[in-house]
């Protein structure tokens, strides 16, 4: 359980997981955090069935599985979609960069 000051009274349970191969010990690892909600959760910590459900359905996320027109396709796992994204969005248009000149 952690808990932080810029927060305060909110708890949260971390934990590490690997999501892909590894070249380097530091290759393919995400740090998930948790608020822990019920006070179950807080004296207990959360449940290790909890933590293996989260962990595998980030694992099933890893990889972008329907690329393309699936409207489903930027909640998927892949930072360098919203990368490219956010940059695209910031692009002139044809016709703006045109009137440029």
């Amino acid at each position: 359980m952690y808990e932080t000051e810029r927060i305060p009274d909110v708890k949260f349970a971390v934990w590490y997981l690997r999501i892909r191969e590894t070249i380097s010990p530091f290759d393919g690892v995400l740090k998930i955090e948790k608020i822990l909600v019920w006070d179950k959760e807080e004296e207990d910590g959360l449940d290790s069935d909890e933590i293996d459900l989260i962990s595998a359905n980030i694992i099933n996320e890893r990889n972008p599985v329907c690329y393309g027109q699936d409207n489903r396709w930027a909640k998927h796992l892949y930072p360098v979609f919203l990368t490219e994204k956010y940059i695209k969005s910031k692009y002139l248009s044809d016709t703006h960069f045109i009137n440029l000149f």
